[in-house]
């Protein structure tokens, strides 16, 4: 029997809708080509932020592709900034499962120039939690898996609305590369198979290693005196020459880095800091859009703003104080697969460098080559 070309077509949109619905982009467009002045949308933003109860934890220029590109007619002129959040309620749902899962509780929402006006993109909470979480999945545990996801769902629809509410603009709702699929984030899917490994921070301990240890008896205090000492350390750093010659380098406080968010677990015991450093943001944007770039558009890697800042996690076990961050290569997979192979190949030797670098940064002289 055949059938009628209107239930045929509703099939093929089933399908359509089926397909889409299990993408998800690390990168989530929120409104398009908003037409106006980048830092009042910023300001508006903020307010709407603010009185949705978000608390905003850092809101600051991000480093164009500029920045690595000495002659000027290469440069684009553009600007991006960056909101980094957190939200209690989050929060709380990211570490009810234990605090490991703090790692999650940033929120992160960019405004982007382009041509065509000012975007505003989110990073994608949902399509976090299904790679921060796949642990859960992939040891028995799927309904607990599945329930995070969904209540992360309430609190993604939640912050488009929020962000949504800004003045002017196409209010959309659009997946960004990187894409991957629902069964891939679930199943912690190779994307490179020797270069990365599987996308899991805690199914695989090269992921998401520990990198520190120090004994700690005094809680929270404990934990913020080891902060103040990173703090330290990071006023101190000097980078080595690895890190200098990797690319030109406009002056040396691009290469400092620095923490500009932070957030603790309810019950005080876990603590996430949020860096970043100007010369890794500018290069990786410039390594992000590179196949992407036109006469139009210099820097259309700047739409990866929420990449960043890089989580590092210091979480109470027993008697210890352990810190952990992730792996940047797989990170880098994480948050710019898009930019594909060959810009992996051709920068094979920037995430072992970047990590000794943050490292050396943060613990000075108790850093220790792995």
């Amino acid at each position: 029997m055949k059938l009628s070309v209107k239930l045929l077509f509703s099939l093929i949109l089933i399908s359509f809708i089926t397909l889409t619905a299990s993408e998800h982009g690390i990168y989530l467009l929120a409104v398009s080509n908003i037409k106006g002045d980048i830092d009042k949308v910023g300001e508006e933003l903020k307010g709407k932020l603010k009185s949705a109860g978000y608390n905003i934890l850092s809101y600051s220029d991000v480093a164009t592709p500029d920045i690595v590109r000495q002659k000027k007619d290469e440069q684009c002129g553009l600007q991006a900034k960056l909101f980094v959040l957190s939200n209690d309620d989050f929060t709380r749902l990211v570490t009810s499962k234990g605090n490991k899962y703090l790692v999650a509780s940033f929120l992160r929402v960019a405004l982007y120039e382009t041509p065509d006006g000012i975007q505003i993109n989110i990073a994608d909470p949902e399509t976090i939690n299904r790679i921060v979480f796949n642990d859960l999945y992939e040891n028995g545990k799927k309904s607990e898996y599945n329930q995070i996801v969904t209540k992360t769902k309430e609190f993604k629809t939640n912050l488009l609305k929020v962000v949504q509410l800004v003045s002017g603009g196409t209010k959309v709702e659009k997946a960004q590369e990187p894409i991957r699929d629902a069964e891939d984030l679930a199943e912690s899917s190779k994307d490179m198979f020797m270069m990365v490994g599987p996308m899991t921070f805690f199914n695989n301990e090269d992921q998401f290693p520990q990198i520190y240890s120090v004994r700690n008896n005094e809680g929270k205090n404990g934990i913020e005196k080891l902060i103040g000492e990173m703090k330290n350390n990071l006023k101190k750093f000097k980078p080595t020459k690895d890190d200098v010659e990797y690319r030109y380098v406009a002056n040396p406080e691009v290469l400092k880095w620095k923490i500009i968010s932070q957030v603790y677990s309810p019950d005080s015991s876990a603590c996430l800091l949020g860096l970043t450093r100007t010369q890794t943001e500018g290069l990786s944007f410039h390594i992000a859009g590179k196949k992407r770039e036109g006469s139009e558009n210099k820097c259309p890697g700047i739409d990866h703003a929420t990449a960043y800042p890089i989580e590092v996690l210091l979480i109470q076990k027993d008697n210890q104080l352990l810190v952990y961050t992730a792996r940047q290569m797989f990170r880098m997979d994480m948050y710019f697969w898009d930019a594909g192979k060959m810009a992996f190949m051709n920068h094979m030797s920037m995430p072992s460098v970047l990590d000794e670098s943050l490292r050396m940064a943060l613990l000075g002289k108790n850093y220790k080559k792995d």
